[in-house]
């Protein structure tokens, strides 16, 4: 019992380091609208294959985006899941360019058993990031004086979420995730105008401390054909949510003159609001596993933003669509030479962000590649995962941004409440 309790506790600890670790994971102007830029939801294995997620099924890595999938975990199995991402992003524009790199934590993940039929797993990982500082100039219209607005905004939402599979047929398993959204949405702006003799700054100040409820269904099929042949399909289904928050608004007027300045407060309030509502969606895929070596794979996913509102504004957000492909190729699984049994992944998805601009939807295509190496004489895997995504308007020559990541997940797995048998 002892050793029990050390070991959630140290999960406890370590679920509180990671929160604080989190921090700002983009720097992506585009993270100004809305709740900010989607967070990047897939693990290890998912990464280096393109994203392919819903239909994944293994004993050895966790799956939190279709929550039917813990049924492959084995009965006494325990898996700890720790993933930490490095970006380098590199804006261009016609007479602009930027470049910046971060690094964070990217989630922690478990994944255990509490019954022979009932298997379930508990995570924490970034569901938005907001990260900007934009500057425009610009000359009054009315008295041609010159106005320097400053945008910035950091912060996101976190999901702690609670997963349960169940099995109800020898090849169907069904799911259902249990998600608690929280975190500050924290965005700044500062309007100065300048004439000869005075400056006057308008100071607008929006946090809102999201906390909220979300809840997703799976059902998960898993068949052997033939006796080379293994296929996986899997479903979800992500009902609609209403994303809540306490917003505080504060605005400010400070005008600057040479014998002195003045600060009036404009407004200062605290209010429940409703930040919008998190829109139903779905997903859909499959994958086909060939004599335990090559396992080819096809996902798709569609979230219905354009229904959804943004501090009951219309900000006419478009419905998100991503479609990914991966493989995954295992020379031999059963065998004891090291290059033989490394995981090797590369895949590519396109997608459309729920986000527009001038009437046109943010794109983004992509691949990826990367390795899943096993741990000696253990059932762990260390995952590596290389990706590429350039983001952009399609017909709109605006900024564009190219995204390099490295991802590394260390799939941890142990064995809980095995006893010993002594002679």
């Amino acid at each position: 019992m002892l050793r029990i309790y050390k070991q959630i506790t140290g999960i406890a600890f370590f679920i509180t380091i990671t929160v604080s670790a989190f921090g700002q994971s983009t720097n992506s102007p585009y993270s100004m609208y809305g709740v900010g830029e989607m967070g990047d939801t897939d693990f290890g294995r998912s990464k280096a294959m393109g994203g392919v997620a819903t239909p994944l099924y293994s004993p050895f890595h966790l799956n939190p985006e279709n929550p039917a999938s813990y049924t492959a975990l084995g009965m006494n199995s325990f898996i700890l899941e720790i993933g930490a991402t490095a970006k380098y992003l590199s804006l261009r524009a016609e007479d602009i360019s930027y470049d910046e790199f971060n690094g964070n934590f990217s989630y922690l993940a478990i994944g255990f058993p509490i019954t022979k039929w009932l298997k379930s797993g508990l995570g924490l990982m970034p569901l938005t990031s907001i990260g900007y500082d934009v500057m425009q100039q610009a000359e009054d219209e009315y008295d041609g004086n010159m106005v320097i607005t400053n945008y910035r905004g950091e912060g996101g939402i976190t999901n702690f979420y609670f997963d349960n599979s169940v099995q109800i047929l020898k090849s169907l398993s069904v799911g259902f995730k249990l998600s608690y959204l929280f975190g500050p949405l924290l965005k700044n702006t500062i309007s100065t105008s300048f004439n000869d003799n005075s400056s006057t700054s308008i100071n607008r100040q929006d946090k809102a401390n999201v906390s909220s409820f979300a809840y997703r269904g799976g059902l998960h099929f898993h068949k052997k054909l033939s006796e080379k042949i293994y296929t996986n399909i899997g479903v979800s289904y992500g009902f609609n949510s209403d994303l809540e928050a306490t917003n505080r608004l504060f605005i400010t007027n400070t005008v600057s003159r040479t014998n002195g300045s003045f600060v009036d407060t404009i407004a200062d309030q605290v209010i429940n609001v409703g930040v919008l509502e998190i829109p139903q969606s779905y997903s859909v895929g499959a994958t086909v596993l060939i004599d335990r070596k090559i396992e080819l794979g096809v996902d798709y996913s569609m979230s219905m933003w354009s229904t959804s509102n943004y501090f009951d504004d219309d900000p006419n957000f478009a419905d998100a669509e991503k479609f990914a492909f991966g493989a995954e190729y295992i020379p031999e699984y059963s065998s004891l030479s090291f290059a033989k049994i490394v995981r090797y992944r590369v895949g590519t998805n396109f997608s459309k962000s729920y986000l527009t601009y001038e009437g046109e939807q943010l794109e983004s295509y992509g691949f990826s590649f990367g390795l899943g190496i096993p741990l000696k004489r253990t059932q762990s895997v260390m995952n590596f995962a290389f990706g590429y995504k350039k983001r952009y308007l399609p017909s709109i020559e605006a900024l564009t941004e190219h995204h390099y990541t490295f991802q590394l997940n260390m799939s941890l797995h142990a064995v809980w409440f095995k006893k010993r048998v002594w002679e």
